[in-house]
């Protein structure tokens, strides 16, 4: 399963940043391989719809889990129309705290109000 966590920079010495669309790297973990990737979110640049081109980018990399701080309104309706689950975790973490926090279970899921 792929895991993809909004951070601060490449590398496992980056912290989870809090904002998906506006996140400077993405860290994409591999569950079953225990390895990562990480690549420049494109969207970071963009003058709007950040949160959609981030919400792509990872769509094409066959994530099935995003983990953030939080998630803008466009971001959410790609991400739930593509089946990808989001998941909030506290700012600032150490991407292997955020890592050990989704294998114990301990992060909450992010879920929309709907009337």
């Amino acid at each position: 399963m792929k895991i993809a966590i909004s951070v601060t920079k490449a590398g496992t010495e980056a912290n989870l940043e809090m904002r998906f669309g506006r996140c400077p790297y993405f860290a994409v973990y591999d569950s079953e391989t225990k390895e990562y990737e990480w690549f420049e979110n494109s969207g970071i640049k963009a003058a709007s719809g950040a949160g959609t081109g981030a919400a792509q980018a990872l769509i094409n990399r066959d994530v099935e889990i995003v983990i953030s701080g939080q998630f803008g309104p466009k971001a959410v309706q790609v991400l739930e129309a593509a089946k990808i689950k989001m998941l909030l975790a506290k700012p600032d973490q150490p991407l292997t705290e955020v890592i050990s926090n989704w294998q114990a279970d301990e992060l909450k899921e992010y879920t929309i109000q709907r009337f």
